[in-house]
């Protein structure tokens, strides 16, 4: 009897687990099915829009509701917070691109954020006259384009044998580390024939400069279409931005498990191995930073969860920065700062982001 109580129970717990993974399954297929993995570029009124319809909406509601004698007016305020705060990145920022809400989110939008910067900062540094373009997602672009992307080239190339110091079997993740060192390889190809065609060209020609911007415009949707494809390029290499975050948070555990003692996790392999290094984990503050650091860039995030603060009248949104020259950055990390290039952040680039709970945007 108890045998076949404990078979029935197993059978039960089977079940469950299938129609679990089922439901789970059936969930990724809608947001794969109504959700590229990164959008076109949108403007940044589409944020305004989407708030001042959910408040208006909440408004009905309320008023409803209230009239039943049943609503605290919680939901109706962190609606009208988050309004305010997209009213004022509305005044900030000119664009946005949204990012597939998969659990990816932050290291897809820092993947593609720093491979749209290097393409358009190689091909502006080769003459094209847009470096003022409003759509440029970086604050700083450096002294030295050129020098930066061999900064982060090298980087990369070097990154397989780096990351295999820290656990991970090189034969395993090789191809996910060739993809990224191709697609590196794709922003100089394209940055190269970008200059050999100004080269070729009359400096002083209106017609040129119109050529510079279609070509960059082209180089931009190439990339775009590349990062776009499903089960390619993006994921290999979105999975291997968390191997580099993993192998950053292994290489100085002291510096980063005081911030995970808080979330119960005594040491950092267990952590990396449940949180960072499976897709479509969540990533943290603590991922955000790593990664930052490691690649020896500023990571800029506009933070909207509904509260904001207020300086004077004016609403604002909480800003943090993160990774080189960032109040983030600093981990200490002599491996990691050998691999990325160290040195000076003055001319690093910066990604700016969009958090809102649970999910990264892109912002311009």
């Amino acid at each position: 009897t108890t045998t076949t109580t404990t078979m029935a129970e197993n059978d039960d717990a089977l079940t469950q687990h299938r129609q679990t993974q089922a439901q789970l399954q059936t969930i990724e297929n809608e947001i794969k099915s109504s959700q590229s993995l990164t959008s076109t570029l949108l403007p940044i009124e589409v944020l305004v829009r989407q708030y001042t319809t959910a408040t208006n909406k909440n408004n009905n509601t309320s008023t409803s509701t209230v009239n039943n004698n049943n609503n605290d007016g919680n939901g109706h305020n962190e609606q009208q917070g988050f309004l305010r705060s997209a009213s004022f990145l509305s005044k900030k920022y000119n664009s946005l691109r949204k990012i597939r809400g998969d659990g990816n989110c932050y290291y897809r939008a820092f993947l593609y954020s720093l491979c749209e910067h290097l393409l358009r900062s190689l091909v502006v540094g080769n003459g094209d006259d847009s470096s003022n373009n409003e759509n440029n997602n970086n604050d700083d672009d450096g002294d030295d384009p050129l020098k930066e992307f061999n900064r982060l080239k090298k980087f990369v190339s070097q990154s397989l044998k780096w990351v295999c110091q820290y656990g991970f079997d090189e034969y395993t993740i090789d191809m996910f580390h060739e993809e990224l060192v191709e697609l590196f390889d794709f922003i100089e190809d394209v940055s190269k024939k970008s200059k050999e065609g100004k080269d070729d060209s009359n400096d002083d020609s209106n017609d040129d400069d119109d050529d510079g911007k279609e070509f960059l415009e082209n180089a931009l949707k190439q990339l775009h279409s590349r990062l776009n494809e499903e089960n390619a390029c993006s994921d290999y290499c979105t999975w291997f931005m968390r191997v580099i975050t993993s192998a950053q948070m292994k290489s100085n555990p002291n510096h980063y498990l005081p911030f995970l003692m808080a979330e119960n996790y005594g040491d950092v392999p267990t952590f990396c191995a449940r949180e960072v290094e499976p897709m479509g984990k969540e990533c943290g503050m603590v991922q955000v930073s790593a990664l930052a650091e490691c690649f020896g860039v500023r990571v800029v995030i506009e933070y909207m969860d509904g509260r904001g603060t207020t300086n004077g009248k004016e609403e604002k949104v909480v800003h943090h920065v993160f990774g080189e020259g960032g109040d983030g950055g600093g981990g200490g990390n002599d491996d990691a700062a050998a691999a990325s290039g160290g040195g000076d952040g003055g001319d690093r680039t910066t990604v700016t982001l969009l958090y809102r709970p649970g999910h990264y945007d892109i912002l311009y």
